[in-house]
C-alpha cells in the first residue's frame, strides 16, 4: 500500500465522524469528555480519539455552519486537559482553538482565555493572539464591558506587549501553515503523530519510516525516529536507530554519549534484551564525566537508578549481586538523591534480592533525601 493510500485510508473515518456530527448533533455525546482511569489510577479520555478524529476532518473541511461544532470541541478538550494531562500541550487543543479562531467570534474571547489558563505548560503555549483574531480593539472593548472576574487581568496580559491587528494576521498566517487545510500540505511527520494518536500504530510506523527518508541523517532526525518508533512498541528498531544515532554523536557536552547510551539501555530493556542493556550500561559507564555534581549530577542519577533498575531483570542471582554492588559503590557522592526516583530503585531492587539491611539503610537515605528536598524548596522560597 502506496503512503497516498495510506492517508486516503487514515482519513475516511475522521470524515464519516465529521458527517454525523454534521447531520445529528445528538451524537455529539460521543465527542464529550469522558473520563476513566487506568490500572494505574491516572486518568484518560475513552473519547479522545474520536473528537480527535472530527476535529482532524474539520481542518481539511472548514465550514461556517461548524462553529456550535467547535465550540463544543474546545469545550471538551479544556475538560480533558483539566482533568487528565496536568503538563504539556499537544496540538489536540491548538488545532481546536486555531480552527475556532478562524471564525474570528467576538464572544469566544472567554473559551479561549479557558483553554489558556488550564496549566503552566498552556499558559506558555496557548498563546494570547486566539482571543485576539475578532481584532484588538473589539476584544478589548467587549472584555471592559464584562463582568468577568479575570477582567481586569486579561486586560493588563493585552497591554503588557503590543498587540496589533497586523500581529494577529502575521500569526494567523503561521498558524495556517502549521495547520493546512489541504492533507497533501501536512507533512509526513504529522501524518504519523495523528495515525499514533488514532491508534494506527503500522501506518504510524510508515509515515515516520517515510518521513525519514527524506531527511538528513542526522542526530534530530535519528532522535525523533527512535522516539516515535519506541512509543509505537516497534522496540527493535529503535534500538537499531539510537545505536545510529550514538555512532554519529558529535556533542560537546561531557555527558552527551553517556546519556544516549542510556536511553539505549532503556530500549533495549524494554525489548526484553537484558545482555544489550548490561552491555549498553557499561558503555555509559565508560563515557561517564567524572564528576558528579553541576551540570553532571542528573546522568550519574540515572546511571545508578538504570543500574539498580536491571537487579530484577538479571537472568541470575550472582549477576543480579554484581549489579547491585555496582550500583551501591556509584551511588556515593551524587547530589540530591530525592530526584529522579534514584532511591526508589534501590529499595526495589534491595528487596528482589530478600537485602533486607539494605532496604533499611537505603529506606534511611530517602528520609534523608526527602528532608533535603523539602530545606532546598523552603531555602528557594
Amino acid at each position: 500500500m502506496s503512503i497516498d493510500d495510506d492517508r486516503e485510508r487514515l482519513l475516511q473515518a475522521p470524515r464519516n465522524d465529521l458527517a454525523r456530527a454534521r447531520d445529528n448533533p445528538a451524537t455529539w455525546t460521543g465527542l464529550a469528555f469522558a473520563a476513566a482511569h487506568d490500572d494505574a489510577g491516572r486518568v484518560f479520555d475513552r473519547n479522545r480519539a474520536a473528537r480527535f478524529r472530527v476535529l482532524w476532518a474539520l481542518q481539511y473541511d472548514r465550514r461556517d455552519r461548524d462553529l456550535p461544532l467547535l465550540r463544543f470541541l474546545l469545550e471538551q478538550q479544556i475538560a480533558y486537559y483539566r482533568d487528565a494531562v496536568p503538563w504539556g500541550l499537544a496540538p489536540d487543543l491548538t488545532l481546536a482553538g486555531f480552527l475556532l479562531t478562524e471564525h474570528r467570534q467576538v464572544e469566544d474571547v472567554w473559551l479561549h482565555w479557558q483553554a489558556k489558563n488550564i496549566s503552566f505548560d498552556t499558559a506558555l503555549g496557548y498563546k494570547l493572539f486566539h482571543l485576539l483574531t475578532s481584532g484588538v480593539a473589539a476584544t478589548v472593548d467587549a472584555v471592559r464591558a464584562s463582568s468577568h472576574s479575570d477582567r481586569d487581568r486579561l486586560l493588563r496580559e493585552i497591554d503588557s506587549a503590543p498587540y496589533t491587528d497586523a500581529a494577529v494576521e502575521a500569526w494567523l498566517a503561521q498558524q495556517r501553515l502549521r495547520f493546512p487545510a489541504d492533507p497533501g500540505d501536512e507533512s509526513l511527520k504529522t501524518w504519523a503523530n495523528h495515525a499514533a494518536r488514532l491508534g494506527e500504530r503500522e501506518v504510524s510506523r510508515r509515515f515516520i519510516l517515510s518521513w525519514a527518508e527524506g531527511q538528513p541523517r542526522s542526530e534530530s532526525t535519528l532522535n525523533t525516529l527512535q522516539f516515535h518508533l519506541a512509543h509505537l512498541g516497534y522496540l527493535p528498531e529503535a534500538v537499531a536507530v539510537q545505536k545510529e544515532a550514538i555512532a554519529i554523536s558529535s556533542s560537546s557536552w561531557a555527558g552527551a554519549e553517556a546519556s544516549k547510551l542510556l536511553t539505549l539501555v532503556s530500549l533495549e530493556q524494554q525489548a526484553g534484551d537484558f545482555d544489550g542493556a548490561l552491555h549498553a550500561l557499561r558503555e555509559a559507564e565508560r563515557a561517564l564525566p567524572g564528576d558528579k555534581n553541576g551540570f553532571y549530577e542528573g546522568i550519574w542519577r540515572h546511571f545508578v537508578k538504570w543500574c539498580f533498575l536491571l537487579v530484577p531483570s538479571a537472568p541470575d542471582e550472582p549477576t543480579a549481586r554484581r549489579l547491585f554492588a555496582t550500583s551501591h559503590a556509584h551511588l556515593e557522592g551524587i547530589p540530591r538523591l530525592w530526584m529522579d526516583g534514584v532511591l526508589d530503585a534501590a529499595i526495589t531492587a534491595a528487596q528482589h534480592l530478600r537485602d533486607a539491611d539494605s532496604v533499611r539503610r537505603y529506606e534511611a537515605m530517602q528520609q534523608v533525601a526527602r528532608h533535603e528536598r523539602d530545606e532546598e524548596i523552603r531555602q528557594a522560597e
